[in-house]
């Protein structure tokens, strides 16, 4: 885990998962975003369209 990314903020919250998106992690990593400790986003590093846990650069992020 990151030390200093959590946030109740939904747009810090956003802001910060494609801030960390960006990041040359590899696919041992898991990009996780939750919502009363539940997952709501996911992205696992170096997947591919059609994987699970893949999410487009820039696609939608589920507030709920």
């Amino acid at each position: 885990m990151l030390p200093d990314t959590r946030t109740q903020t939904p747009s810090f919250a956003a802001a910060a998962f494609w801030a960390l998106y960006g990041q040359p992690f590899d696919g041992a990593h898991l990009l996780l975003m939750s919502r009363d400790n539940r997952q709501i986003n996911a992205y696992r590093y170096g997947t591919q369209p059609g994987e699970r846990d893949y999410l487009a650069p820039g696609g939608a992020l589920a507030e709920k």
